[in-house]
């Protein structure tokens, strides 16, 4: 039974109808608005993969945080069971339906933990190999280190539970420091798109109030060229304030 692998994502078939659906009003919106020409939606059709790809790692992400955070929550769980004296297969069999009443049925974590379990119980796996395909799957730093200390601990008889409980408190002031930045970072993203959305609103509101003002920009060869570049620039300028606003811990 192999793990999820957190660093891949595929589209259900719902999404995929969602975002080509979404793709294709794009696409007319902004032939509308910089041609006046709905023909012009096919020009998005070259940047669909890219936008694909966006979406995709836009959900990647989203999912790894939510990794990051349940999994915060099962070091602790972990430590407790441990420290009771259960095995590290009965530490993660009893904290599967503690995950699931905190975050839900669609725990992510969960649903790993039980292909973990299943593979221990059922296939008689050592529970060394099957935290480390775990922590592969994952592809989080976080992960690694925790089979790293599971590891050492269990081949040096040190105390696993101090050792748990460490690990989780380093991951919680991560997460915090991750907050922090996050904030940093929102209110520089809101800054950048103003920067990024004003050429649009100003095309918008000269389309409402002064069509015929700006009837040249779109009956013109000279004008279809200065409303192509404005187009780039607006991507241009969005690819730049993502570049500038992503940060790594």
């Amino acid at each position: 039974m192999y793990m999820t692998d957190l660093r891949e994502y595929r589209f259900s078939r719902k999404e995929n109808i969602l975002f080509y659906i979404g793709a294709a009003l794009t696409g007319l919106a902004v032939s509308y608005l910089i041609y006046r020409n709905l023909l012009f939606a096919v020009v998005i059709i070259p940047f669909t993969p890219k936008l694909r790809e966006f979406v995709r790692d836009a959900m990647i992400d989203r999912r790894r945080r939510k990794y990051v955070s349940e999994f915060k929550d099962f070091l602790f769980m972990a430590s407790t069971a441990i420290g009771a004296g259960r095995s590290m297969k009965d530490a993660i069999r009893e904290s599967i339906p503690s995950l699931k009443s905190i975050y839900g049925g669609s725990s992510i974590l969960a649903g790993e933990l039980t292909k973990a379990y299943e593979r221990m119980e059922v296939g008689r796996e050592n529970d060394v190999r099957v935290l480390a395909d775990l922590a592969v799957a994952s592809g989080l730093e976080d992960v690694y280190d925790f089979v790293t200390i599971y590891t050492i601990c269990k081949a040096t008889g040190a105390s696993l539970v101090n050792a748990l409980n460490k690990a989780a408190n380093v991951i919680m002031d991560k997460m915090t420091i991750e907050r922090e930045i996050d904030e940093l970072v929102k209110r520089k993203k809101s800054e950048g798109m103003v920067i990024f959305v004003m050429p649009v609103l100003i095309i918008l509101f000269l389309n409402i109030v002064a069509p015929d003002y700006i009837a040249p920009l779109y009956e013109t060869l000279a004008g279809r060229i200065i409303m192509t570049f404005v187009a780039v620039s607006v991507i241009v300028i969005y690819s730049i304030i993502q570049k500038i606003t992503k940060v790594e811990i």
